[in-house]
């Protein structure tokens, strides 16, 4: 009888073993482009994107055949958390998660320094609660121009362990943003921290 329950056991450990979501378990249709070290997290894009991340930075950008600059991209980056005041709670949340909050704290000190260099900075929506990879965060929206190049901006923050500020960020030439919209969602939706929930 233990044979028998220990080889169950195992079996059942190797299938567990099996469907567990590793960085190669690429997503149909998907590839890894967070490879750059320190890399906590799978950032996973359209195969037909080109993946240039450095400097800790993971980006990738859509692959056109003009010879432009403004090619539709995405960037993750992982700041360090030195502002003590993101992690201020007001004395009525508002049904918001501690998560929820620390993430707008977060937005409201980035979005002072975005007003200050990105001239014609304008706020489409935002900051609404959203996921990443289960944990709570905010995604906002906004516009900007950059040499004379009209951009949307398209912004998932996440903090983490009270230590870590995670943004994830659409930036296209604002004729374009639509067209990969949808690609910047499966983007989002197959985000996985390292640390995080597996699935």
């Amino acid at each position: 009888m233990k044979k028998t329950v220990s080889i169950i056991l195992i079996i059942c450990a190797l299938g567990l073993c099996a469907c567990t979501k590793t960085k190669t378990d690429a997503p149909s249709g998907m590839k890894l482009a967070s490879t750059v070290p320190p890399c906590d997290y799978y950032m996973y894009v359209p195969n037909d994107w080109t993946v240039s991340g450095q400097d800790g930075i993971t980006a990738a950008y859509v692959p056109t055949l003009e010879n432009s600059s403004d090619k539709p991209n995405v960037t993750c980056a992982r700041y360090t958390v030195t502002n003590s005041a993101v992690f201020d709670l007001p004395d009525d949340k508002g049904g918001k998660s501690d998560g929820v909050i620390f993430a707008e704290n977060y937005w409201a000190g980035y979005v002072s320094e975005l007003q200050s260099y990105l001239p014609g900075y304008a706020l489409i929506s935002g900051p609404s609660a959203t996921l990443l990879n289960g944990l709570p965060a905010v995604r906002c929206k906004y516009t900007a121009t950059l040499s004379g190049v009209s951009y949307n901006f398209d912004m998932v923050i996440c903090i983490k362990e009270r230590m870590f500020a995670y943004m994830l960020t659409y930036t296209a030439p604002s004729d374009k943003a639509e067209t990969y919209s949808g690609q910047f969602e499966n983007i989002i939706s197959e985000f996985v921290f390292q640390t995080g929930t597996l699935g």
